[in-house]
């Protein structure tokens, strides 16, 4: 496994850690979504050694995993080179949620417009459970030098700005609520905030529905975050392009602009 993969797996037992804010996780309905987001991460296929590896899974469950979704229709598995690989049936799981935006394809080719357009990595976040953002869809940049990212990714609300684009979106009561509950356990000085201040800011940037950020999501990695408007009925989105700290330093009003201009091609009005 190369040091991009290992680091992506770190991250994803990271997350798996704490995506749940402590509370118990039934094992197995776990494993069956890692295993399908494992395949977003530019990998078509694999083989059972590959995902036991990448996700420190037991090998006999996890043959038999693979063996039961292959039966169901999610999986193909190839018998002469032992490998299993998503079906199209995958790509029909929640079709029907948010159906303007994702069945007919429009977020998707917007988010492959956009990283042709920029050469760097985007993304679609949502918020989850224990304050958390998870990415939903991702698109790697092409650019050398481009942030490595996967589905499943998370990430806390605070610590990105995904996160506190979403978090902005919320009525002023939940937004004081998540700081005063966030502020209690963070233990990084580097988040540690004054709950008043962050509020000030929360609001103004709900205003905005936008941030460029060349710092927050690692040392050397920043992002240009959109909200995209709720629908009824639908989740709140945020579509980031990640870049590396000086890209987006230099680059930040551009790929904004491209941001926007894509929100209106989706026929979205703020």
């Amino acid at each position: 496994m190369n040091a991009v993969s290992s680091s992506l797996t770190k991250k994803a037992r990271q997350g798996r850690k704490t995506a749940d804010g402590g509370r118990h996780l039934v094992k197995s309905a776990q494993r069956v979504v890692e295993v399908l987001e494992y395949f977003d991460w530019d990998r078509p296929a694999a083989r059972v050694n590959d995902i036991c590896s990448a996700l420190s899974y037991p090998q006999s469950s996890t043959s038999e995993l693979l063996r039961s979704l292959a039966a169901l229709g999610y999986l193909y598995y190839n018998r002469s080179r032992r490998t299993y690989s998503p079906t199209a049936r995958v790509t029909l799981l929640g079709a029907w949620v948010e159906p303007d935006l994702f069945r007919a394809g429009k977020a998707f080719a917007s988010v492959d417009r956009i990283a042709e357009r920029t050469g760097e990595t985007v993304v679609i976040s949502s918020s989850g459970p224990a304050y958390m953002v998870y990415y939903i869809h991702v698109v790697q940049g092409a650019n050398e030098g481009a942030i490595r990212a996967h589905v499943g990714q998370r990430e806390q609300l605070l610590h990105c700005p995904q996160g506190e684009v979403l978090l902005a979106s919320y009525p002023d009561r939940e937004i004081r609520l998540a700081l005063h509950r966030l502020n209690i356990f963070e233990t990084s000085p580097k988040y540690q905030f004054v709950p008043s201040e962050k509020f000030t800011e929360m609001q103004a940037l709900r205003d905005r529905g936008w941030k460029i950020a060349p710092t927050g999501l690692g040392p050397q990695e920043g992002a240009v975050s959109m909200l995209l408007p709720r629908r009824r009925g639908g989740d709140r989105l945020v579509l980031s392009v990640l870049g590396a700290r000086d890209v987006i330093q230099q680059r930040g009003e551009e790929i904004l602009a491209i941001l926007l201009e894509e929100r209106k091609l989706l026929g979205i009005a703020r």
